[in-house]
């Protein structure tokens, strides 16, 4: 008889008595319906009850009698929250004033941790070129993130140093 009940179930259960739940949250939240287009999302009016008026046999006389509405149970939701407007421009990242074109870098992380780099241009996309030299500590002409390099106060002159305009963020792209 109560074997088709569902008393105090979750409709995402635990797996195997565990902590983890057949549902992950976001897929939970997306079988919910929580994650509906403000376009599909209209305003729900409360419905508005009129005034009854039954007729009421009081001392054997048939009466009107006035019954109010009782105030609304339901109050309609506020609108969902809309995507923000991102009318920026994206900008390259700007340069830390430490870091100019001949200073030393040492790299926080990655393959090349530790190591000490020349810093010889900003790239497009905010990144920065550093080379090793090569023959020097191994490190080759590559891309860093600035906010994983400490800059040094030792400077190395770069007057003979000519990149030209072959060293950009295509010419690190991995070819498909």
């Amino acid at each position: 008889l109560f074997r088709n009940m569902r008393i105090n179930r979750s409709r995402n259960p635990l797996i195997g008595g565990s902590i983890i739940t057949a549902f992950s949250r976001s897929a939970w939240k997306r079988r919910q319906g929580f994650y509906k287009k403000a376009s599909e999302w209209k305003p729900q009016v409360a419905k508005v009850v009129a005034q009854k008026e039954p007729k009421v046999k009081v001392f054997n006389k048939t009466e009107s009698r006035v019954i109010k509405a009782k105030g609304a149970k339901f109050y309609p939701e506020e609108k969902p929250r809309h995507k923000l407007h991102r009318n920026f421009r994206i900008s390259p990242t700007k340069l830390r004033t430490t870091i100019t074109p001949g200073t030393v870098l040492i790299v926080l992380s990655g393959q090349f941790k530790g190591r000490r780099v020349v810093f010889l241009k900003q790239l497009p996309s905010g990144l920065l070129l550093v080379t090793g030299p090569y023959k020097l500590n191994g490190v080759p002409i590559r891309r860093i993130n600035q906010s994983f390099v400490i800059a040094t106060s030792t400077k190395v002159d770069l007057g003979q140093v000519t990149l030209g305009d072959k060293f950009d963020d295509k010419y690190f792209k991995k070819q498909k």
